[in-house]
């Protein structure tokens, strides 16, 4: 009877123990915005490349789909703040995420879910006057992802196309801290990649 509640637990205790280790190659895009507090003209979207690190565990396996919770480190990532054609400054960007998925894992493996980033964001002017803003805001984020995944015996390769999108924006550009937050991206589009396990 021992025996066979012990191997029952194991079986339970088993899919909480899969998960998922990824690294994720992106484009952020930002907004065009003026910064009113010193200038009418409006710098340019912001948009960096950079790369994140994340992984998963899933809390509910049903074979077919999978409830995932799951954390996301993204490094620092810079880009010029330009209008015109001029560089006036550079824009600092970098989060960590954690958050839920829904994963079907079907022929094509398809994902959607959210989560809530606490995102550091600078702005550093090349004109001393205007001087520099930065801003910690936290914001939920929605992603949806799509993709194939090659089912080995240990672990399982997986590629995927993911966008994310904020769930709420910042438009506000009054103040250095303000203007930092309202360049903060708009979007992310890139290329997720890892194994299962």
């Amino acid at each position: 009877m021992r025996k066979s509640l012990a191997f029952a637990a194991m079986l339970v205790a088993l899919p909480a123990c899969a998960g998922e280790l990824g690294l994720l190659l992106d484009k952020q895009v930002g907004k065009a915005q003026a910064a009113t507090t010193f200038s009418t003209q409006k710098y340019d979207a912001v948009s960096p490349t950079g790369f994140g690190i994340r992984g998963g565990f899933d809390i509910l396996d049903l074979k077919v789909a999978a409830l995932q919770l799951n954390a996301t480190w993204h490094n620092k990532t810079t880009s010029d703040l330009t209008y015109g054609g001029n560089n006036y400054g550079e824009f600092d960007n970098q989060y960590l995420a954690a958050g839920a998925m829904v994963n079907w894992k079907l022929l094509v493996n398809v994902g959607a879910g959210v989560e809530y980033r606490s995102e550091k964001v600078t702005w550093r002017s090349t004109t001393a006057a205007f001087g520099n803003g930065d801003a910690t805001q936290g914001r939920p984020w929605a992603r949806v992802n799509v993709g194939f995944s090659i089912p080995t015996p240990l672990v399982s390769p997986f590629f995927l196309f993911e966008v994310a999108a904020p769930l709420s924006k910042k438009d506000t550009t009054t103040t250095p801290k303000d203007f930092a937050e309202a360049l903060a991206p708009q979007v992310q589009i890139g290329i997720y990649g890892g194994i299962r396990f």
